[in-house]
Order: structure tokens, then sequence, then C-alpha cells
């Protein structure tokens, strides 16, 4: 039997076993979710999270005082910023971008797969930010999450491969694999990380497409639409196929060629693509 052809057989029954190495969240990710799930947390509480991430805290300055949520005056505290967007806004998205830190890897082949991959979700979790937070009744936090996500399954492929030089290597292989395990994975990941179960379903609703009418969303188009753009972009790690109607079913056909959706989202875009 020939490598790639072991490789893919271990790899199967892994999965299927439920044997294969999900990620561990980052520290700062698991008090972010403790945050989401507190009734009684505070401004004062999140940023004190929040600053431990200078990059992100800074980012979070600059989304605050674009002209997505722009106010009456400046504002350039933490909690000065969270009262302006909002808790649960912030932690969802602060969990979100904290997870850059896990797609890398010892292996080069395979770390420049994961950063193709989370540059890959950040484009569309811009799309998705601007689409929910002006077109739909989606909350853009849980839009955004759900798009940056969204491709987590591939993240326990590529680690299973980076001590094989030779799997490493051979990236249409590896994209082949990625294509029909990641999102059977992505479920199994999100919920281990207790995400909600909206969240935890976007990676099989994506590969597979949604058979029950009672589970469509309009969480599911704002991410399918979200990818659609993305793919003109020419920024998809992975080929989905989004049907051709998603930007019809949230009423968008026209919405997106209009000067204040470009410039919103060029604002979504220096956040969520250049931390």
């Amino acid at each position: 039997m020939q490598a790639k052809e072991k490789f893919a057989e271990n790899l199967i029954n892994a999965i299927e076993n439920n044997k294969i190495k999900l990620p561990t969240q980052p520290e700062v990710a698991v008090r972010l979710r403790e945050c989401v799930d507190d009734p009684n947390l505070t401004s004062d509480k999140l940023a004190k999270v929040i600053s431990h991430d200078p990059a992100l805290a800074a980012k979070f300055i600059q989304i605050a005082n674009s002209p997505l949520n722009r106010g009456e005056v400046t504002v350039s505290s933490l909690p000065s910023v969270i009262s302006r967007l909002g808790l649960k806004y912030v932690a969802n998205i602060a969990v979100g971008m904290a997870m850059e830190q896990i797609f890398q890897a010892t292996n080069e082949n395979i770390d420049k797969l994961m950063y193709e991959v989370w540059s890959s979700s950040t484009h569309v979790a811009a799309y998705a930010n601007v689409l929910a937070k002006k077109y739909t009744k989606v909350p853009s936090d849980i839009a955004s999450l759900a798009a940056l996500m969204h491709q987590i399954g591939v993240l326990p492929i590529l680690s299973y491969a980076q001590d094989r030089d030779e799997i490493a290597q051979d990236v249409d292989f590896l994209k082949l694999l990625i294509k029909e395990h990641h999102a059977k994975i992505g479920e199994a990941v999100l919920v281990s990380w207790k995400f909600p179960i909206e969240i935890a379903k976007i990676p099989k609703q994506l590969q597979f497409g949604v058979d029950n009418p009672n589970e469509k969303s309009d969480l599911i188009y704002v991410v399918q639409a979200a990818l659609l753009k993305t793919k003109e972009d020419n920024k998809l790690f992975l080929d989905y196929d989004v049907p051709n109607d998603v930007l019809k079913q949230l009423n968008l056909e026209d919405a997106l060629n209009t000067e204040q959706f470009k410039n919103e989202l060029q604002h979504s875009m220096k956040f969520y693509c250049q931390l």
C-alpha cells in the first residue's frame, strides 16, 4: 500500500472511531467563552481579558471608531469601546480572533496551509460581519464567529499530516482529504468547545446542505453569501457549492454594489484581515 493510501486509511479510521486529536482552545479563548456565558459580565471584566492581547485590543478601538460603528465622539479605552459595540459582540468576536494562534504548525508546508485557511476564514468573516450587521437580523458577532470557525475541522487533518513529510508536501492530496472530511470534524470540534449549536452545525451545512427546512436560517445564508463574495475575490481555501440564489434569499442583489457597502466592507476587512 502506498504511503498516501495508508495515510488516508489511517485518517479515516481515526475519524470514524473518534480517535483523531481535536485542537485545544487557546487559554484566552476559554476565558472569553466564559465571559460570553457570564450573566454578570461587565465592560471592565471583559476589557481585562482582551487587554492580554494588545493587537486585538487596538483593532477593537479601530473598529469602534470606523463608519460601521462610529458615534459622536472618538473612543480610546477598551471599556468605552465595549460599551459602544456591546458586551456579547466584543466577546464573541474576540473568541474567534483569539483562535488565530492555533493555526500554526512546526512543518513549514503545513504551517503555510494553516495560514491560508485562517486568511480565507478572516476574509469570509469580514463579509459576514457587514452582511449581517447592515442587511439582515442575524447578530453580526454570531455571523462573524461562524465564518471564522467554518473551517476549524481542517486543523486536525493538517496536524495529523505535519509529521509525515511526504504527505505534507502533497497539497492537492491534502485538500482532497480536507474537502471530504473536514466538516464532520469541524462539528465535533465546535461541539467539544461548547460553541452554540447554530455555529457548530455550520461546517456540515456548508458542505452537505440543509435537508431539514426547519433548520434553514439566515445565518447559513449569510455565511454562504460571504463565501460567494470571497470566491469572487479569489480568497477561498476550499471551494464550496454555494446556491446561486443565496443573495436573492437575503435581498442583497442590489445592496452589494453600493458605495456604502464597499466603504463598510473596507473597514471590516481592515479589522479581520490585518491582525
